[in-house]
């Protein structure tokens, strides 16, 4: 089998809102093609202009080239040589970033051709399935008005009535103030009871303030009892997570905007998270996602894969935590986006707060056509 071409969809909703913290308001869905028929699928959550760039580039030496260059005319089965090429290839721009998230794209879609070829689900391809289905947690924004506790109430009810037995609530106008932070998160706790498990993503809100971040993770965790406490500095701020991590009893979790297996050592090692959270189509894709969580389960540390785009993405994160014994949650966005919902044709709705894994070939998805038309942008 040899692969023949790498095809970029570049989809955008009519309109996109720049300071909204919401991936699924676009969407770059990779196919890589092959000479026998089959085309993996894979997802790239960054800016796709951008990682369509970084695919068709041409050559311009031989550690600055665009990765079609670089996998066209070669056999998809060679997952971990092509992606090392990729890196290679890409090292002059790339190591972390943007060339990251279009290798994490092409390399998600040869595993899908590579199930496709042997008629099994990728999580057969990856050891076995631990588990038939995975916990799902309700995965939302925060308000952009801190004041604004009808939106929480709002959120709280609807993951209620679906049968979660988790939320998160991210970015928005979390942060600015004390005493809003404490009512939003204390009016989602009035509505979901003691048993429900609440996780707060601060969205980098305190930056490099370790302290200020200390004192409001605890005063929250006492008041409202969280389940986690996320990416509340900067990425490359490791010595405030491990001082973050070291004076809570929360948990701290992270790593959303990490790359490769390189990146989460030393994450792990300096920055002492308690959940760690790669994202498949940023972290590097099935192959290093696979890699960050066998060091997750060395360490005692859950993988936790990020995700909040498309069914894409859902699809992979599912065979991932299919596969992984330390994985015990899904991220699971409520966003009411069409690229969200209806971008591929199978059904991995959320059922009593769970999701199956699911048995058909690859990731085990199928893109809807006609989506990725309504939506898709031209140049």
């Amino acid at each position: 089998m040899e692969i023949t071409d790498v095809v970029v969809h570049t989809l955008s909703l009519p309109a996109v809102e720049s300071t909204k913290a919401d991936s699924s308001q676009d969407a770059c869905i990779v196919e890589v093609e092959t000479d026998e028929g089959l085309t993996g699928i894979g997802e790239a959550d960054s800016s796709p202009r951008v990682v369509e760039a970084i695919i068709e580039a041409p050559v311009s030496h031989d550690k600055s080239a665009g990765l079609k260059e670089v996998v066209v005319g070669r056999d998809p089965f060679d997952v971990e040589v092509l992606w090392n090429e990729m890196y290679d290839r890409t090292y002059f721009y790339g190591r972390k970033g943007a060339a990251i998230t279009a290798i994490s794209a092409v390399d998600m879609a040869l595993w899908d051709i590579m199930g496709k070829a042997l008629d099994r689900p990728l999580h057969r391809l990856l050891g076995g399935k631990h588990r038939d289905s995975v916990r799902a947690y309700a995965s939302t924004l925060f308000p952009d008005d801190p004041t604004d506790t009808d939106h929480m109430r709002r959120e709280a009810e609807a993951a209620l009535d679906e049968g979660f037995t988790a939320i998160k609530f991210g970015w928005g106008g979390f942060g600015r103030d004390r005493r809003n932070d404490l009512e939003l998160v204390g009016t989602a706790r009035e509505v979901l009871g003691e048993e429900f498990d609440i996780m707060v993503d601060a969205g980098m809100v305190w930056q490099e303030d370790v302290k200020g971040a200390i004192k409001r993770t605890n005063e929250l965790d006492r008041a409202h009892d969280l389940y986690w406490m996320e990416e509340p500095f900067y990425a490359d701020n490791l010595d405030g997570y491990r001082r973050l991590s070291e004076a809570t009893e929360t948990r701290i979790a992270g790593g959303e905007e990490e790359y490769t297996l390189y990146g989460f050592r030393e994450f792990v090692d300096r920055g002492k998270p308690d959940v760690l959270q790669p994202d498949v189509a940023r972290s590097g894709g099935i192959t290093h996602l696979q890699k960050i969580a066998a060091l997750g389960a060395e360490r005692g540390i859950p993988f936790v894969p990020h995700g909040y785009s498309t069914d894409v993405i859902v699809a992979a994160n599912l065979q991932l935590i299919a596969a992984n014994r330390n994985a015990p949650l899904l991220e699971y966005c409520v966003e009411d986006s069409p690229l969200r919902w209806d971008l591929v044709e199978e059904d991995l709705t959320a059922t009593d707060g769970y999701v199956g894994i699911p048995d058909r070939p690859g990731l085990g998805i199928t893109l809807n056509r006609d989506t990725i038309e309504e939506y898709r942008v031209e140049l």
